[in-house]
């Protein structure tokens, strides 16, 4: 199991463009195409683990369906996947799901939050880079939407006017370049947090 250290990062959306000016400057290769990314999020009834994560509770995971460049909201062929944070640092695993349509209507038992639902539906652009020895992703056009079994009356989108970089690596000195030569503000941030608070904020 390797576990990696995540750090990310906010950057207004006006600024897009100084950030692909430092990922040139830094030496940075595209490694991956562009994708969406559309991943459902599932939590129980108590919502433990957007308050886990909002506490920053360790152990805590999260649990999601996640496609890409899904056209269709289809997520046949998907991988069900474990985020997992713990003390040593984060993990994930994942495997290849073909029974979304049964997870969808029935749930997911987890052994720590018990029976699981879907709750939230998150899509964005992510673009794939490699600085020096650090993996950088860059998600755009972040979006959320109340998960829906009835795809007929899905609820409109809630976007994100922020732009998040998130660098990853399992050697936490290879960050010391990052923290002290990139403009932006490092933050904590969770998709399915903000989902959750826009969505439940606003009903």
């Amino acid at each position: 199991m390797s576990f990696r250290i995540e750090q990310k990062y906010k950057i207004n959306k006006h600024k897009l463009l100084n950030l692909y000016k430092w990922v040139n400057e830094n030496e940075g290769k595209k490694i991956y195409p562009d994708r969406i990314v559309s991943s459902i999020y599932f939590d129980n009834y108590k919502l433990s683990s957007y308050h886990q994560s909002k506490e920053g509770v360790t152990p805590r995971k999260k649990i999601r369906l996640r496609s890409y460049n899904n056209a269709n909201d289809k997520f046949d062929g998907s991988n069900l996947e474990l985020k997992i944070n713990s003390i040593e640092g984060r993990f994930k695993k994942s495997e290849k799901n073909n029974n979304s349509d049964k997870i969808l209507r029935h749930g997911i038992f987890d052994r720590e939050y018990g029976l699981c639902f879907p709750i939230i539906e998150v899509k964005y652009k992510r673009e794939y880079f490699k600085v020096f020895n650090i993996r950088v992703t860059i998600d755009t056009e972040i979006k959320y939407r109340k998960y829906n079994k009835r795809k007929s009356t899905y609820n409109n989108f809630y976007y994100e006017d922020e732009i998040i970089m998130e660098a990853k690596t399992s050697n936490t000195s290879a960050f010391n370049y990052i923290d002290e030569n990139f403009a932006f503000e490092k933050i904590r941030f969770s998709k399915y947090c903000n989902a959750v608070e826009k969505i439940f904020s606003g009903q």
